[in-house]
């Protein structure tokens, strides 16, 4: 009969301690650890000083011999009670990494490579060192003692903690970039550690009082729970702090988007969309887990095949296998925020940021000495992307239709890229990898050549095609059977529509829901006449604007043109509370009107022209929509922006811009949506001037709806007039007379008649000013009524929040959730706005006082100084020194022939041979000489 064996005993808090610590440790350093000797440690210390004794960049190394001496001590109190001499192999290992870590080991190096880091890391233990316990000769009366027990584990528990966070300091690729900001930020939490020992340690040395002992550990939880709390807050501020400062251009609801139609298609037919793209052999060798053919990968097909989806496919499978850190950006030509060097290079940063936390430190620094609200040079965010990449140990960078950004952009952007991927590969091949998707461009497949290619044509999107087609086809077969639709017929719109799609899924797309919709069977076999089938991708998008066109409610169709004018000509996205405030605004009577919303959804009035993302916002199915609206003659570009120009300067003049509205009418019109539209046209009605005015265009859209929504030519005149009439003053005193006047451009040309030929040039002129401006005075309503009327206007219908009735919930349906929007005209938060005012006083202040001092502890850190100068004096005052983490010893001067410099502020006193390198050192010398000649009192 077997017996069991006996359970082995439970493990005492040193072993818990160790345990969690090595499940923190890479493999790598976990067994560099285990075999750790203390004179392996010793010959590491030794071999850095004879280092810095031929550099002659000696610094105090006796400042670790305190700690050694105490761990060796520990050691052996710890085998009294593990019966083990190995488990301080975890404090000499991780000690000889960070030394190893802190010191250069190329020759080349210089000291400022070291110096802060080696130096800091020798004051820490130095620190420690000098709160820990005496150990030694206490081993016995240790031994069996369980209450000193709890207090000298949560000491070993302490050092063991210090060492793991110090480690992951130490690990970073730019150490030297940043140690300063993550050591800063590790320092609260270092504090913390040496207050937590010496708490342990006056505990220790009274042991004899039983009463504290046997309290001691629950009230040690507490604290340490109190302080875990405060530090999460204060990472998350920072972190917020950080992403505001960057101000990126979110993804997330683009590839949400793309998510939810591979869910919903695989919902319907149980395929997964796009889910082939992952055996492609080009992806498979650029998603290996080692080394990769290439560092780049270029996906290229036709417009309308479907890459977006693809690039979420592989998006979703990185996360999944947990390959690592992957940031993506989806472009767009219509955004301005979405086709700019910038805006890709932020919206990657951001999410890397996101994925590595423990850089939030350097990034919170880079934030508060930029003197930036948001991150807007160039030359700010090419510098913390690229350190970004390079101290990252992998990460994976999807950027989709980088082809929609202008030539310029995009060139400046993959040639920042594939300098930095070229440095990271020197050092690790294929630890940043790139995909970029595309159409097939000149200047693309030039730069892009350098890795994998992946050129996609029909045979590699048939599959998912034919399965949407044959799954759409029944949907209308089961729609219109009982009307007399066959087998047949649904068999031959699957073949004539797979004949035609070519490798466009939007095509396949497009036309099938086009079907789809057809009122009758009758309409549905009259589109699949051979002489109407379309022809392409062109011509699909033409039968949709057909049914759109033809729609048996002709209000619906006037609704849809009126919708995508105002979408083909916005100067950013619109969301959809905005377009509902737009198609509200009745000019002849001047007055908003709620009756003029539409109650039916979206889509339902534009078909598959448009998506609506989350948060609102409202874009075209896809980029080529656009060229191809315009170029079926449905809306001319021309008649767009003048409708939405003539839109912008009448609303403008509505009664409910009047600056005598008493505080009741004000609220009374918050209430009826008056001020909707109010943040959009107050920012871009100098834009939408500006398009009229260097816009020349006789196109005459064809078949348009005749109704009231319509805004006809006659308005763009009237609204000149009306809007130049009402703020001809603020115009006239806003206008500087350095504008001087211009040749009345084509587009106005028409509406230069002799009486009103002055008005319209000055409000041209103005408009000019408005556009030519830079700086800071960009940011301000240009016409100082407008400006004084927005303000009250916003306070208004802030006056409401805080409400809980029927009222309150209204207006949130009409204006959103975010009221406390930003005063300065081109900051994203004058749109987006605040919940709270509380948050818009703290960006205000980033406005205002941009330059913070590093200090956390400091008031400046919160209040800031409102220029460079201000903050650096502040410095020298209120904390000199602070850029040196600690005191090091003096080099000694070069003579002559070395490499130093000569100091080039001599003394002025008569008599005195001293020269100084700074002028500030020769001046407190200076003072030496008036203090010793002034009389004794």
């Amino acid at each position: 009969m077997s017996t069991a064996s006996p359970a082995s005993p439970p493990e005492n808090g040193f072993q818990v301690a160790l345990r969690k610590f090595e499940a923190r440790l890479t493999p790598d350093e976990r067994a560099r650890c285990k075999v750790t000797t203390l004179d392996e440690l010793k010959n590491v210390v030794l071999a850095i000083q004879d280092k810095q004794r031929k550099r002659r960049e000696m610094i105090n190394m006796r400042r670790i011999r305190g700690f050694l001496e105490a761990m060796e001590q520990f050691g052996k109190v710890i085998e009294v009670f593990t019966n083990t001499s190995e488990m301080v192999a975890f404090v000499w290992g991780p000690m000889k990494l960070l030394l190893l870590a802190s010191f250069p080991t190329n020759k080349d190096a210089t000291a400022s490579c070291w110096m802060e880091s080696l130096d800091a890391l020798l004051d820490a233990y130095e620190t420690i060192a000098r709160n820990l316990p005496i150990f030694e000769g206490y081993q016995e009366q240790f031994r069996g003692n369980k209450r000193v027990q709890v207090v000298l584990e949560s000491i070993w528990s302490s050092v063991l903690v210090f060492h793991l966070q110090a480690l992951r300091i130490f690990d970073q690729h730019l150490l030297k970039q940043l140690f300063r900001s993550l050591w800063k930020d590790f320092k609260s939490r270092f504090n913390h550690l040496i207050s937590d020992i010496t708490q342990q340690k006056s505990t220790l040395e009274s042991h004899v009082n039983q009463i504290h002992i046997q309290h001691y550990e629950s009230d040690r939880l507490k604290m340490l729970a109190e302080f875990e709390h405060a530090q999460e807050k204060r990472a998350a501020d920072k972190y917020m702090f950080v992403q505001q400062w960057i101000n990126p251009e979110s993804c997330i609801e683009y590839h949400e988007v793309h998510i939810s139609v591979r869910q919903e298609q695989h919902k319907d037919t149980g395929h997964w969309l796009g889910d082939w793209i992952l055996s492609n052999e080009h992806v498979r060798a650029w998603m290996v887990p080692g080394v990769p053919r290439a560092s780049f990968l270029w996906i290229n097909a036709i417009p309308g095949a479907g890459k977006s989806v693809l690039a979420s496919v592989i998006i979703e499978d990185i996360k999944q296998k947990g390959l690592g850190p992957v940031a993506y950006f989806y472009c767009h030509h219509q955004d301005p925020n979405r086709r700019t060097f910038g805006s890709i290079a932020k919206g990657l940063l951001s999410q890397l940021i996101a994925q590595q936390r423990h850089l939030v430190p350097y990034y919170h620094d880079e934030a508060i000495t930029s003197g930036e609200v948001s991150l807007q040079s160039q030359k700010r965010y090419r510098k913390p992307f690229k350190h970004m990449l390079q101290n990252i140990t992998k990460a994976f960078l999807v950027i989709d239709g980088l082809d929609e950004c202008p030539e310029k952009e995009r060139i400046q952007f993959l040639d920042f890229l594939s300098e930095t991927v070229s440095l990271c590969d020197n050092t690790q091949p294929g630890k940043v990898r790139v995909l970029v998707l595309s159409r097939d461009e000149p200047d693309l497949r030039k730069r892009l050549m350098i890795g994998l290619m992946a050129q996609l044509g029909r045979a590699d999107f048939q599959g998912d095609i034919t399965i949407y087609v044959k799954h759409r086809a029944e949907r209308i077969y089961t729609k219109f059977s009982d009307h007399g639709l066959t087998i047949q017929d649904k068999e031959y719109i699957e073949s004539h529509v797979l004949d035609m799609t070519e490798e466009m899924f939007l095509y396949a797309k497009l036309v099938m829901e086009n079907l789809e919709g057809q009122p009758t069977i009758d309409h549905l076999r009259r589109e699949l006449e051979p002489h109407r089938f379309p022809k392409g991708l062109g011509q699909a998008y033409s039968r949709t604007l057909d049914r759109i066109r033809n729609n048996p409610h002709p209000n619906d169709a006037a609704m849809a043109h009126r919708i995508l004018s105002l979408m083909i000509c916005c100067m950013r996205p619109l969301r959809w509370r905005e377009i509902q405030a737009a198609i509200s605004l009745n000019l002849e009577t001047r007055t908003v009107e709620s009756t003029r919303r539409t109650a039916v959804h979206i889509a339902e009035v534009c078909g598959s022209l448009i998506v609506q993302l989350q948060g609102d916002r409202i874009e075209f199915v896809h980029t080529t929509a656009v060229g191809y609206i315009l170029e079926d003659g449905y809306i001319s570009q021309f008649s767009a922006d003048r409708a939405m120009a003539s839109l912008c300067l009448l609303y403008l003049d509505f009664p409910c811009f009047a600056e005598d509205c008493s505080d009741d009418q004000r609220a009374q019109r918050v209430a009826e949506g008056c001020y909707s539209f109010q943040d959009y046209a107050i920012a871009h009605w100098p834009d939408h001037v500006s398009a009229v005015a260097n816009r020349v265009d006789s196109t005459i859209p064809s078949q348009q709806p005749e109704t009231p929504f319509r805004l006809e030519e006659d308005w763009m005149f009237d609204a000149l007039l009306y809007f130049g009439f009402r703020y001809q003053v603020d115009i006239e005193t806003a206008t500087p007379t350095s504008a001087g006047s211009s040749p009345m451009p084509p587009g106005l040309a028409k509406f230069d008649t002799p009486r009103f030929s002055v008005l319209i040039c000055l409000l041209w002129n103005h408009v000019r000013s408005v556009r030519a401006r830079t700086g800071d005075s960009r940011d301000k309503v240009s016409l100082p009524s407008l400006e004084n009327t927005l303000k009250a206007n916003r306070q208004a219908l802030e006056a409401v929040w805080g409400e809980r009735s029927a009222r309150s919930r209204r207006v949130v349906t009409i204006y959103g959730e975010k009221w406390f929007k930003c005063r300065q005209l081109s900051c994203y938060y004058f749109h987006e706005g605040f919940p709270s005012d509380t948050l818009r006083k703290d960006h205000y202040s980033r406005h205002d006082r941009p330059f913070r001092c590093e200090d956390e502890g400091c008031p400046g850190s919160i209040a800031g100084f409102a220029s460079l100068n201000e903050l650096e004096k502040h410095k020298r005052n209120m904390h000199p020194g602070f850029d040196r983490l600690s005191s090091t010893f003096a080099r000694l001067k070069k003579g002559q022939g070395g490499n130093g410099r000569e100091p080039k502020y001599p003394c002025p006193r008569p008599g005195c041979t001293q020269k100084f390198e700074t002028r500030v050192d020769c001046r407190g010398h200076l003072m030496s000489h008036i203090q010793r000649i002034l009389p004794k009192p």
